[in-house]
């Protein structure tokens, strides 16, 4: 009996238990300080995580392409009521909203191609905001 309620409870711990959460935030700083000439391909994808396209370049090189896009909105909204109308406090009949909104986008474009010996052997990024 003892042996099937520690079963039960391991099989509860590990169920209920929490992945570990990996980001899938690709920023500039990122690629900046991890991908310079030499570094392996493990060590760019401990960073940066899996790239989205993988091919060959002409010379037979392998090429990772990394493409992340990011969309940031923002909204306000402010309310008020007149002061001078006393009847606006008890009614609301003075009272006034305004709200805005934006969107901004980012997009983040890195290509890195490795030696035969999967060490980068150059790499080019681009970062777009709109």
């Amino acid at each position: 009996m003892k042996k099937h309620i520690s079963i039960l409870t391991t099989f509860l711990l590990v169920g209920c238990a929490t992945p570990p959460q990996e980001s899938n935030k690709l920023t500039l700083g990122m690629v900046q300080s991890t991908v310079v000439k030499g570094a392996n391909q493990s060590e760019i994808t401990k960073v940066l995580g899996a790239p989205n396209i993988i091919s060959k370049d002409k010379n037979g090189n392998e090429t990772w392409t990394y493409d992340r896009i990011s969309r940031e909105s923002q909204a306000k909204s402010a309310s008020f009521f007149s002061i001078l109308n006393p009847i606006s406090w008890f009614t609301g009949a003075g009272t006034a909203s305004r709200s805005s909104s934006s969107t901004s986008s980012k997009s983040l474009t890195v290509v890195i191609t490795f030696d035969d010996n999967k060490n980068v052997l150059e790499y080019a990024h681009q970062s777009l905001a709109y």
